[in-house]
């Protein structure tokens, strides 16, 4: 059996997948909706996951996690366990995007998409993570941090300018700031893991078939993190040498 391994943990979630990387068979999944305690929460539902399969991680043949943006620290957490299951078992590690997985989620529910999707993912501040798709997931803007009030003027140019309706989702898809646009609006939780495996598992067939590479393992984090080296690299002040 060839599995890969499918690890989502950038959101209000810890998401474990194993599929069968030739045929597509969903092996094993778990979600666990969670706001605290993914450090401690995801190694076992690793573990947890490929037992219950009865998978041996000598048997995958490749680990995909989600890269951002979302939660710094569960994009962190996330392509850590993978980065760190890869070196153990000599697999190259590889990596999906929120906005991928939200689109790759949305088209396992919804078969027939409108020409246009607008993403719309909660940054936990006061402006948002955005990326508007066709209907094949073709990016139609590049992944950016917007405030409401320019993710509303996107989403009016979107509804003018493209041909069809505008399909708004995300975890904030609901967005007080979008009341009354020309738009549906869907506000969905955190990916579905088996469309997510689905979607790294044609990836690894398609990059074996042809040759090609494998989307970067690399964090997408849209912002810089809260935290900041203090002035004088942390030491306190009567301790620094005298210039």
């Amino acid at each position: 059996m060839s599995a890969l391994l499918v690890l989502d943990a950038s959101g209000a979630a810890n998401s474990v997948g194993l599929i069968d990387a030739e045929n597509g068979a969903l092996l094993g999944a778990e979600t666990r909706p969670m706001q605290r305690g993914q450090v401690e929460a995801l190694l076992p539902m690793i573990d947890a996951v490929r037992r219950a399969a009865g998978v041996e991680y000598m048997q995958l043949v490749a680990i995909a996690a989600t890269v951002g943006p979302g939660s710094f620290t569960g994009i962190r957490l996330g392509l850590a366990a993978a980065r760190g299951v890869g070196i153990a078992t000599k697999r190259p590690v590889f990596g999906i995007d929120s906005f991928t997985a939200q689109f790759v989620s949305l088209q396992a529910e919804r078969p027939h998409l409108p020409e246009t999707i607008l993403i719309l993912l909660d940054s936990k501040r006061q402006d948002l993570f955005v990326q508007a798709m066709d209907a094949r997931g073709t990016a139609l803007t590049p992944p950016q941090v917007l405030p409401p009030e320019a993710v509303r003027a996107l989403a009016d140019r979107l509804a003018a300018e493209r041909p069809g309706p505008l399909l708004v989702i995300g975890d904030t898809g609901m967005l007080p700031a979008l009341d009354g646009i020309v738009a549906e609006r869907v506000s969905s939780g955190p990916p579905s893991i088996a469309a997510l495996a689905a979607h790294s598992a044609a990836l690894w067939r398609a990059a074996r078939a042809e040759g090609g590479s494998l989307p970067a393992a690399s964090p997408l984090y849209l912002r810089a993190p809260d935290a900041v080296i203090p002035t004088g690299g942390g030491v306190l002040p009567h301790l620094r040498p005298i210039a």
